[in-house]
């Protein structure tokens, strides 16, 4: 499937430095952005793990005949494997992991799985659908309990992550399957972009700009200029007629 893309992270305007690994790699049809979490220092070390393990995996995969979602799953399954053994096998890496939103495109078919609360948009003739599940208390609480955004809003410790890449020894994997239609735009992000701007935000930069560059950095402006509480990545996909 023709597809091109752009990725594109900045530190925000109140960390020091910058947790997020982002990757766009177009041999294997694949982009992932992974978010870490922990430590002094563990955080980045966490998503590089994550991210690293993932590419690897699907650069290389040590089981044949795995279908692509399949084949997406194994690979976060590895990438938990290895934060987790890193978490414990490191003193400055105790308690460390990530959250991940992986896409992976053939023919017209885009798979994405994630973990956590990073996420995949669809943007589509000027209607922006989110594609992922965040694993979050509130989230969680919403979909069990029936809750409203304005109670889960209210709930204490609502954006609390349920699931992380290396939190535990075994991971739940939210996935999602899309046909892919010309023009159609995939946004991947971590929370540091839709936190601080919401959806309307994010729908806003896409109808605006053109160019997958110019998208990427009106996005990562205007989460700074909505204060940058967060690290910020971002990486845009766009189907293209081929």
């Amino acid at each position: 499937m023709p597809i091109e893309g752009f990725a594109l992270t900045h530190t925000g305007t109140v960390r020091a430095n910058n947790e997020d690994t982002l990757c766009i790699e177009p041999d294997l049809a694949l982009a992932v952005v992974a978010d870490g979490m922990g430590g002094e220092n563990s955080g980045e070390v966490a998503s590089a793990i994550t991210m690293e393990t993932v590419v690897s995996y699907m650069r290389n995969p040590p089981e044949d005949g795995l279908s692509p979602p399949g084949l997406l799953k194994e690979a976060v399954r590895a990438a938990n494997r290895s934060v987790w053994e890193a978490a414990h096998a490191r003193e400055d890496c105790k308690g460390m992991g990530s959250t991940i939103v992986v896409a992976h495109w053939r023919d017209d078919r885009m798979w994405i799985v994630n973990v956590g609360d990073s996420r995949a948009y669809l943007w589509r003739s000027g209607e922006l659908r989110q594609l992922t599940y965040d694993q979050n208390l509130g989230n969680d609480l919403r979909t069990s309990l029936g809750l409203t955004d304005e109670q889960v809003r209210q709930y204490p410790h609502h954006n609390v992550l349920t699931m992380a890449v290396g939190a535990t020894p075994d991971v739940l994997i939210r996935e999602h399957e899309e046909t892919v239609m010309t023009g159609d735009v995939i946004l991947l992000c971590s929370d540091g972009l839709y936190g601080p701007i919401g959806d309307s935000g994010i729908a806003g930069a896409l109808a605006q700009w053109p160019s997958l560059p110019g998208v990427a950095a009106a996005l990562i402006e205007a989460a700074n200029r909505a204060g940058g509480p967060d690290n910020i990545s971002v990486a845009v996909l766009r189907k293209y007629e081929g």
